[in-house]
């Protein structure tokens, strides 16, 4: 809740004694009005005739030049006052942070849970959901299966990413496995060229790693020694079918299969969780997101955005129509 406040840009004035002259127009407005009320005005004889022809305006329209000019010099008064929006930011939101999603896309992956969606569909939409929302950081994709690739590389083009996601199926990979431990690697190897000071690995997978040259655990320590940090996501749903996939991968994980998946998120200081559903997983992330946000905050970053030549330029604007109109459409005849 404080973040969002945070985020809620505040408003400062320059210079607040240019305000005390809004009392002295409120002043002045009002005397105006009382002395035209009572100004005697001369009845022409063809007065209803020039009503008739449509030169009257309604009561509303009458009071627009009045409303304009007013508001012309509130502008102005405003902008002399010298506001600006003041914007808080931590650093994590300036700058982002380097994030490297690694999916499992095995076959185990595709088994359907209760709701009728695979593991493989849930982690695709969740994810694509997270890409969009980070605006300001840099993600990149890894799948892995029997062995892993860079399906795409740290960007800020969040659409193209998104777009990859949904087109991903597990056929881009021929071998069988789960090679977690391959992923990583991959993963920490597309963040090694990263100038950011923070980087993040979300590994999604629901196999037991039983491919590849390197263990989950070693590659967990080599994320720790450069300072990345992994969240592993278990993404072992409780499924309708549960004979296992017909490629001999394990279905559902093993107890020593979570407790690698726990070391891996213990050693690089990161976070492990079990998801059970679609409902779980996008809590996961998000829980994810804001544990980012909030590890990285930094000190604030205050940026300020000057309002003067916007308010002027609308004043003027306003100023210039009421003119016009006084002078034509609703030109006032004593």
């Amino acid at each position: 809740m404080q973040e969002r406040f945070i985020a809620i840009p505040r408003l400062e004035v320059a210079d607040p004694w240019w305000l005390l002259l809004l009392p002295l127009f409120a002043a002045l407005a009002w005397l105006l009005h009382i002395r035209r009320s009572k100004t005697p005005a001369l009845l022409f004889a063809g007065v209803e005739r020039l009503k008739q022809s449509g030169f009257d305006a309604r009561k509303l329209l009458r009071k627009l030049p009045w409303w304009l000019r007013w508001s012309a010099f509130l502008l102005l008064v405003l902008a002399l006052a010298g506001p600006r929006l003041l914007f808080r930011q931590s650093e994590a939101e300036t700058k982002g942070i380097d994030v490297i999603l690694a999916l499992d896309i095995s076959e185990s992956m595709l088994q359907r849970d209760a709701g009728g969606t695979s593991r493989l569909d849930a982690a695709r939409e969740v994810a694509r959901n997270f890409v969009l929302r980070r605006s300001s950081d840099r993600i990149g994709l890894v799948v892995f299966r029997g062995k892993g690739y860079t399906q795409c590389p740290l960007t800020r083009d969040h659409e193209v990413l998104a777009m990859l996601l949904e087109r991903m199926t597990p056929g881009v990979i021929q071998d069988d496995g789960t090679a977690i431990g391959s992923a990583i690697l991959i993963a920490l190897n597309r963040l090694k060229g990263s100038s950011s000071s923070h980087k993040v690995v979300i590994l999604v997978t629901d196999g037991e790693n039983n491919a590849g040259e390197v263990g989950p655990a070693t590659a967990a320590e080599l994320a720790q020694s450069v300072g990345v940090r992994i969240y592993v996501v278990n993404a072992g749903f409780k499924t309708v079918d549960e004979h296992p996939a017909s490629s001999g991968e394990a279905a559902t994980p093993g107890l020593n299969a979570e407790e690698t998946l726990q070391g891996v998120a213990r050693t690089t200081h990161g976070g492990y969780f079990r998801v059970e559903d679609r409902a779980s997983f996008d809590q996961t992330i998000r829980t994810i997101d804001r544990m980012e946000k909030t590890r990285f905050a930094g000190p604030l970053m205050e940026r300020r955005s000057d309002l003067f030549l916007p308010l002027l330029l609308l004043g003027v604007v306003l100023l210039f129509v009421e003119v016009v109109l006084s002078n034509t459409r609703l030109l006032r005849i004593p």
